[in-house]
């Protein structure tokens, strides 16, 4: 019954397993520390137990209302682990006053017996200057890293990599084939033995497309006939595929980086200074992916924040419209259907493309809007109607029911953990409408409803693998910095 992401049950899932296995047990008695902070912050806290195996602790409650035991409480957190004899955690957004009262129930794993704690109160008598710790002019930041009690101090960079080399405590390199991806892309992400897809050349984190056919072992007939089978050291659920028919292998082997084992924040901004791909039909991966999918089990249903994006075609037309490299892209998707509604453009008018050059790509991720710059130059932003993100999209968007009755903030689905993803992919059914044209007027190979899409763009493999001569996505560093 539990939904895993990532390697980990979330809060909202384990609360139906740990009420069963605990139903027969004695409830453990341990008492909930609170320190409520001010101008605002809430640490919340169990002591570590000498006697018993403590191995999870997770909150949720509502101020000043009930809350049920299989709710997802307003204020949360979930600890895996003891830092100085106790399982604490900071939510430094909480604005509270002497007089307010804290719903809440917690769940705590003992000895691999989970428990629920629940109808349990705290009434708030007094409030604890916050001393900032180390730094006397620390400002407290709203930006939390997940699975940290650490406080957060304005300004802060909490995350930064420059590629000196590939440092795989901190990124996990996919190897799964996406057949799960809303975006349907025509690629299989592979971590390559030899000539890999993934790797550091020159300082600088370089992720390179490659043709399945051309890998040891295969032809071009493989992409009819031969079993893909990635289960060493696959990463997701989707690990082989067996062609049949029009339903043919990937025809793309690429690579794709991702902080969700190591890097998972909410709010703040990201700088990434890259050089995007050129080629026909690529595009980069440069977003934040949800880390719990908190509205819904697709990450366009729990919403993506692309970074920066361009299309690899250097002439990409539909009549007078460009959406070639000259067009950069990116904001929030929360749904494949009204992806486009809240997507913003800029367009280069030097003459220049998006992938001729190094660019800084920024995103500033608050609770109350969504900005994005380049080289430092605000160039879009989106904020929340009154009715929130969603009420900015229309009626017919099925996420927004969703988002409503999940009880998200103004800014859902965009109020939750994220993680940085970096790759290349190709093709695919959202990417590229149909009826463009690339150099010369040459059609788009493929119909994106269609159901030999995927083998039509492979057959088109004279036409457009020939432009990938710059085709690897190549990022100089990433930053984080809290708000």
């Amino acid at each position: 019954m539990a939904c895993v992401a990532n390697g980990r049950v979330s809060t909202v899932t384990i609360v139906l397993i740990v009420l069963q296995v605990a139903i027969s047990q004695e409830r453990p008695d341990i008492k909930v520390n609170f320190e409520v902070l001010k101008p605002k912050g809430l640490r919340i806290s169990i002591p570590d137990s000498s006697s018993s195996k403590i191995s999870l602790f997770a909150f949720n409650g509502h101020l000043n209302r009930a809350i049920g035991s299989d709710d997802v409480g307003s204020i949360r957190g979930e600890v895996t682990k003891a830092t100085n004899g106790r399982w604490e955690f900071e939510d430094p957004n909480v604005e509270l006053k002497v007089g307010d009262v804290i719903h809440y129930y917690f769940i705590v794993t003992v000895d691999r017996v989970g428990y629920v704690i629940d109808n349990l109160t705290y009434t708030v008598g007094n409030l604890d200057n916050r001393s900032g710790g180390s730094n006397p002019n620390c400002q407290s930041s709203v930006t939390v890293i997940r699975g940290s009690t650490t406080p957060i101090c304005s300004g802060q960079t909490i995350f930064e990599d420059h590629f000196d080399s590939l440092k795989e405590n901190v990124w996990q390199i996919e190897q799964y084939i996406p057949i799960d991806n809303p975006e349907y892309p025509f690629v299989s992400y592979q971590r390559l033995p030899s000539d890999p897809t993934v790797s550091i050349v020159d300082g600088n984190l370089r992720i390179v497309p490659k043709l399945q056919q051309n890998q040891p072992g295969f032809t071009n007939m493989s992409i009819f006939t031969d079993n893909l089978n990635l289960f060493d050291g696959c990463t997701a659920p989707a690990c082989s595929k067996q062609p049949s028919g029009a339903d043919i292998l990937p025809p793309v082997v690429t690579g794709r980086i991702t902080t969700s084992k190591s890097f998972v924040f909410k709010y703040g901004t990201v700088h990434i200074r890259a050089k995007l791909p050129q080629g026909d039909w690529l595009y980069p991966e440069i977003m934040l992916e949800p880390f719990l999918k908190k509205y819904g089990n697709t990450n366009f249903a729990s919403g993506v924040l692309k970074i920066a994006a361009a299309r690899g075609n250097k002439e990409l037309n539909s009549g007078p419209q460009d959406y070639g490299n000259k067009v950069l892209y990116g904001g929030p998707v929360m749904d494949f259907d009204c992806r486009n509604e809240v997507l913003k453009k800029n367009v280069l008018t030097n003459g220049r493309m998006w992938g001729d050059d190094y660019h800084e790509y920024s995103l500033r991720w608050s609770p109350d809007r969504i900005i994005l710059l380049v080289d430092g130059v605000e160039w879009a932003r989106v904020e929340p109607a009154v009715s929130g993100l969603a009420g900015r999209l229309p009626r017919s968007c099925n996420h927004v029911p969703r988002m409503l009755l999940a009880g998200g903030t103004r800014i859902a689905p965009f109020d939750d953990s994220f993680y940085i993803t970096l790759g290349v992919s190709a093709g695919g059914i959202s990417e590229f409408e149909d009826n463009l044209t690339s150099k010369n007027g040459w059609p788009k190979p493929w119909s994106n409803g269609a159901r030999k899409a995927m083998l039509n763009f492979w057959k088109d493999l004279d036409a457009w693998y020939p432009t990938w001569s710059q085709s690897a996505l190549l990022v100089d560093y990433v930053k984080v910095v809290a708000l």
